[in-house]
């Protein structure tokens, strides 16, 4: 893989996991690499992952601008993935919030706490913002051990969530490797022979889940009104299948397969000083 990536975005990690996982690439250079976003930082932690557990041996040469490894480091990515570095150069990584596990109901509340916390601490957030944020919050993280290993086939499904804000917007993004939406929705009668995009489709369009009870799913979807209400965008990976939408729309589109659920909120800065829509 050439030297000629300069972002890895929502936009772009895409072409990272297809050198990886499909074309077998045995040196991934992502050296110029001059912008890193929530999303794409833990797609690609899980993606050094995914490759050891395949036994793909690819040599990954980081970003070399001191402010991008500085933030790698402080957002624990060289941890998360096992790496010995070297103290990074001077520069500045401002993680709003690390990379946490999630990995059971139990840990929500604690890793919810501490998004929450660093958020005040930088932000003067009014009680509905608070109230909105969290729930939001709650909701994402609880896809994780609710949806992630519902076959209980996965020994490791490898949650994860983080945060970062930049001049205009807060991120949040959260990242797993288990049965993605077309494992879990397929666990559903009806369901079983689902295609990654048309799971995507029915649980973000007609908030359907593996759940038949009525009342269950829609998660995703009053999510989604939240975050269109407040003139943010959003991104949704899993499987094979991708979408991303903002102020222009959105469609579906097909990407690298990839195990799990990866997701990503975008919210203006400029929301936190509005009364928000409660989901």
């Amino acid at each position: 893989m050439n030297r000629d990536m300069t972002q890895l975005t929502a936009g772009t990690i895409d072409i990272v996991v297809e050198q990886v996982l499909m074309r077998g690439a045995a040196h991934i250079d992502l050296r110029n690499v001059r912008q890193i976003d929530p999303y794409a930082l833990l797609l690609l932690t899980l993606l050094v992952l995914e490759a050891r557990e395949r036994g793909i041996a690819a040599r990954f040469d980081w970003p070399q601008a001191p402010s991008v490894r500085t933030w790698m480091r402080t957002m624990g990515f060289f941890m998360q993935i096992g790496a010995p570095t070297a103290s990074p150069p001077p520069g500045t990584g401002d993680a709003l919030q690390p990379i946490a596990e999630i990995g059971d109901e139990a840990s929500i509340g604690r890793v919810v706490d501490g998004f929450h916390d660093r958020l005040a601490e930088r932000y003067p957030l009014t009680e509905s913002s608070r109230r909105t944020l969290t729930a939001i919050l709650i909701e994402l993280f609880q896809n994780i051990p609710h949806h992630s290993n519902a076959t209980g086939r996965v020994a490791d499904p490898h949650g994860l969530a983080a945060m970062q804000d930049d001049d205009e917007a807060m991120t949040v993004a959260i990242a797993d490797k288990g049965i993605g939406l077309r494992g879990s929705l397929g666990l559903r009668p009806g369901y079983e022979g689902i295609t990654d995009a048309r799971a995507l489709d029915a649980i973000l369009r007609d908030g359907i889940s593996r759940f038949a009870d009525a009342g269950r799913g829609g998660e995703l979807q009053r999510i989604i009104g939240v975050v269109r209400s407040w003139d943010g965008s959003f991104a949704l990976r899993s499987g094979s299948a991708f979408l991303y939408f903002d102020e222009r729309g959105g469609d579906i589109v097909d990407v690298p397969p990839f195990p799990g659920v990866q997701l990503a909120i975008r919210i203006p800065l400029r929301c936190f000083d509005e009364a928000p829509v409660d989901p």
